[in-house]
């Protein structure tokens, strides 16, 4: 058997070329810290159709999935280009806390970060 077996070559473009390739994280990561976001996509998931959000590059990208409609409005409006630098806050609505899209030049708060930390400890108290 005198068969000539070709090594793997990687191919670096096919390699990289998908955003969603990635570990995915919760959003808490990127809340408050200005961040390039590389894209958005929707995926069928075990609870739906949820929206995907991409951001960083290379070894640093990763992504997170989110039902907010503020963001769902932001990252998937057709006129959108990415990437793009932004801030995602959290955002009190009376008695209610969301998320919503900031310039990457906004100043983080104290209220910003208070507003986060109540999100945290909240969120460990939803049932699943």
């Amino acid at each position: 058997m005198n068969d000539y077996i070709e090594d793997f070559v990687e191919d670096e473009s096919a390699a990289s070329s998908d955003l969603f390739d990635c570990d995915y994280i919760p959003i808490d990561a990127v809340v408050n810290q200005v961040t390039v976001f590389t894209g958005c996509t929707t995926r069928a998931t075990e609870n739906g159709d949820r929206m995907v959000v991409a951001y960083g590059e290379g070894a640093a990208k990763s992504a997170f999935f989110t039902d907010s409609k503020k963001l769902k409005n932001v990252f998937g409006n057709p006129n959108r280009k990415y990437p793009f630098r932004a801030v995602i806050k959290v955002v009190s609505y009376g008695n209610m806390y969301g998320f919503n899209v900031f310039s990457p030049n906004t100043e983080i708060t104290a209220d910003d970060e208070a507003n986060f930390s109540f999100y945290k400890r909240s969120k460990k108290r939803m049932p699943r």
